[in-house]
């Protein structure tokens, strides 16, 4: 399936059970599709492979989806080596991978899946504590349930304090003997990801200003793979900054997909250029680096991106 088909079915998917939905067509970008929907909020990388993920892209995703607070999520259809198999979640640089059968049954369905694949096959994590209780209940000692399940005694004492995760064909025999569920559901709609905050500037331009952007008490931090340069925050407020030299047709339209992310995840977006007019591009202001040295703090940063946006919205509006 084509990466373009690929990107509409899950996009489908999602607006289908009520996500409101961003593009990203920005070559090499961390994510293609932002939703959010109540109190959930998603960054999602789609290709076919999913071993096309770059390392770059996901340090990025991941970056994302901390300052956000959101979950991260890779949907693609095979990897280098076979198909991804439906109901099963695979990983890739610490970020969930499933095929768009899976998000549909976690989406549409609501049945989150239990089965994550690692080298060497499917592996599932079991609730220990409900495997001691069964295991006790039904008379069985450590070294008789190992024997029937084709384990070490200390395997299944690790399974029990949920210290290892038990192949698919384990699992299944234990559910077997014990006529109950033990797999765990991978919540992939709530994965939380570690990532690191600190990356340096690119250029002498984007040093310049996140100095300044610090200096005026936001916190930022910076993207590579995204048509913002960083994002800003300020207690709530948060704030995708793009920054360039001069506004060129690529600006424009990278303004553009910044605004239409900052609907999605209910945050501010502002181009700092070395040298413009100061202009609205859909809501996201395209203000001159000068304007920065006028500007005492991080609220009245905030106070003249709403301004300007108000302005426009006046003009089109009366």
């Amino acid at each position: 399936m084509e990466k373009e088909r690929l990107i509409k079915l899950v996009n489908d998917i999602l607006r289908g059970t009520g996500f409101r939905t961003a593009r990203m067509e920005f070559k090499g970008a961390c994510f293609d599709l932002v939703a959010s929907r109540l109190f959930l909020l998603l960054f999602i990388k789609v290709l076919a492979n999913i071993d096309t993920v770059t390392p770059e892209q996901a340090a990025d995703l991941k970056r994302l989806a901390k300052f956000f607070n959101a979950s991260p999520l890779i949907v693609g259809t095979k990897t280098k080596n076979a198909e991804l198999e439906e109901g099963v979640v695979y990983e890739r640089f610490g970020i969930y991978a499933l095929n768009p059968e899976t998000l549909y049954d976690v989406i549409v369905e609501n049945e989150l899946p239990a089965i994550f694949a690692e080298r060497g096959g499917f592996y599932v994590r079991i609730n220990g504590s409900q495997l001691r209780y069964l295991r006790e209940k039904y008379g069985y000692s450590i070294n008789e349930l190992a024997e029937m399940i084709g384990v070490s005694r200390k395997s299944l004492q690790n399974y029990e304090r949920g210290e290892q995760s038990v192949s698919l064909e384990v699992a299944l025999k234990l559910e077997e003997i014990f006529d109950a569920p033990l797999a765990e559901p991978i919540n992939i709609l709530h994965a939380r990801v570690e990532a690191n905050l600190d990356v340096q500037p690119e250029s002498e331009l984007e040093r310049e200003i996140f100095d300044r952007l610090t200096r005026l008490g936001m916190g930022v931090v910076k993207v590579k793979k995204a048509p913002f340069n960083a994002v800003s925050k300020e207690n709530e407020f948060k704030i995708l900054t793009g920054i360039d030299r001069r506004k060129t047709g690529t600006t424009v339209k990278r303004a553009q997909m910044v605004s239409e992310v900052s609907k999605i995840i209910n945050s501010d977006g502002v181009f700092i250029l070395e040298k413009t007019k100061t202009e609205v591009v859909g809501e996201v202001p395209l203000i001159p680096k000068a304007s920065l040295r006028e500007i005492k703090d991080a609220d009245e940063l905030i106070e003249m991106i709403e301004e300007l946006k108000r302005e426009v919205k006046k003009q089109i509006f009366g």
